[in-house]
């Protein structure tokens, strides 16, 4: 361990090098005219992993390449599937950063670049940390399969066919993912458990055009009015999602992980300053913490419908709508609810307009075993290299991928991340901590090392 660990503190340079290379691929998914800089960033990380002794290939998909590499050689040992994504957000309104999105510049220790802490700087620790043991070592202490998809920022639609295409080639004793973030700057952090997702769409049509309001006001059902009627009732004064039966499946957190959670230092008035609020709000009896990341939701992500321009324009309109999404939490189940909320919104309209429900995705949430030896060995590991106890923390967003390598692939998942709290992924100046992602290859080096145990 001694030698993995100092080949990857004499390499700093070289890998660095790397990363500034593969940011400057504006790997960019959603977007047609990036098509080819997307397959440039597959081709480059798949010429990587050759270089430093796994076996590669890009593999052509329906949409963007996948990269699969593998390094299978140590019988008798455990199994680990390393999944991350290569594929960046857009860079968004050029203006509001202070360097060019995909020109790596580095201030203050500060690596300033799209894809610099999401996922790209997170992905080559994993790579760092396989080059260190096969260049001091010429072997792995387990054996590891790549899984580096390009579609990640555009809800991966062709990762679940490609895995049910190569089960047994995938086949693994638990996935390894660092692709999330840390409680704070410098303090290492295992997420274990995600929220699921159901987002929807409820359409409402009124007359056959938009009328005048003067005219036909009063006689006939305004769309928009009952849309903001039927918003409102979605919740109770105690900040309760009043769909019936949407917390039947809820388990509640234990007092052991409620007690944890409240020992994580949080700070609600710098949490409102920050986000820019004049005060936070949520479900009653529940911390800020506890809302965010244990507790089911239901918001509203868009309204639309009549009149919106400048202006004035008397209208009822004809139509109105609006974009819901619902988080969920373990034990809760997506298509289930699908139906509850369906025959709710319908339960609760007026025959003065047609209504239409759509479905845009769902997702089920996911809980980590936190006695697995992976995660134990993760423990470990985390605190060797920064010196502390790693925080152990849920995560108030969705990875679908998460019960989807449970249920395509039998395993579980272990979450690393190391970029810290105000990386700004997806946002404008995107950036990531270089000390961190240097203790962060060192951290997953010694964790493959502990999981040949495992």
């Amino acid at each position: 361990m001694e030698r993995v660990i100092a080949y990857l503190r004499e390499h700093r340079a070289e890998h660095l090098g790397w990363l500034l290379e593969l940011c400057r691929i504006p790997s960019v998914s959603t977007r047609p005219e990036h098509k080819a800089d997307v397959e440039a960033a597959a081709r480059w990380t798949c010429e990587l992993c050759r270089r430093i002794g796994l076996k590669a290939e890009v593999i052509p998909t329906e949409g963007h390449p996948i990269v699969y590499a593998e390094h299978c050689e140590v019988r008798g040992a455990p199994t680990f599937l390393v999944y991350g994504h290569l594929d960046v957000q857009p860079e968004g309104d050029p203006r509001l950063w202070h360097v060019g999105p995909f020109e790596p510049t580095i201030r203050d220790g500060l690596l300033y670049c799209r894809g610099a802490a999401d996922d790209k700087g997170q992905v080559l620790l994993h790579l760092r940390a396989a080059a260190a043991w096969l260049a001091t070592e010429r072997r792995l202490p387990v054996n590891l399969k790549f899984l580096l998809e390009n579609e990640e920022e555009i809800s991966s639609p062709h990762l679940v066919p490609f895995i049910r295409a190569n089960t047994e080639r995938l086949r693994c004793d638990h996935v390894l993912i660092s692709d999330t973030g840390m409680y704070e700057d410098g303090w290492p952090t295992i997420t274990y458990g995600t929220r699921g997702l159901l987002y929807k769409e409820v359409r409402l049509y009124g007359p056959k055009h938009d009328l005048h309001s003067g005219s036909f006001g009063g006689s006939v059902g305004n769309p928009a009015n009952i849309l903001a009627a039927l918003i409102a009732s979605f919740h109770d004064a105690d900040g309760r999602v009043t769909i019936p039966g949407f917390y039947d499946d809820v388990v509640e957190p234990s007092p052991e992980e409620r007690a944890q959670l409240a020992a994580l230092p949080f700070d609600e008035a710098k949490y409102a300053a920050d986000l820019g609020v004049p005060a936070l709000s949520g479900e009653r009896g529940y911390t800020t913490n506890e809302r965010r990341w244990l507790r089911p939701t239901l918001d509203v992500n868009g309204i639309y419908g009549g009149f919106m321009a400048e202006g004035a324009n008397t209208i009822i309109p004809k139509s109105a709508g609006a974009k819901i999404s619902m988080r969920l939490v373990p034990n809760q189940n997506a298509e289930r609810l699908s139906a509850v909320f369906d025959e709710a919104v319908r339960a609760r309209l007026p025959a003065t307009v047609r209504v239409e429900i759509l479905q845009h995705g769902y997702a089920d949430a996911y809980m980590a075993p936190l006695d697995s030896r992976p995660m134990q060995a993760a423990r470990q590991s985390l605190r060797e290299v920064f010196g502390r106890e790693p925080a152990f923390i849920r995560e108030g967003g969705s990875l679908p991928i998460l019960p989807m390598f449970r249920k395509l692939l039998g395993a579980d998942s272990l979450m690393l991340g190391f970029a810290g709290p105000n990386c700004n992924a997806h946002g404008p100046d995107e950036n990531v901590n270089l000390g961190d992602l240097d203790r962060g290859a060192e951290a997953v080096a010694r964790l493959y090392g502990l999981l040949a145990g495992s």
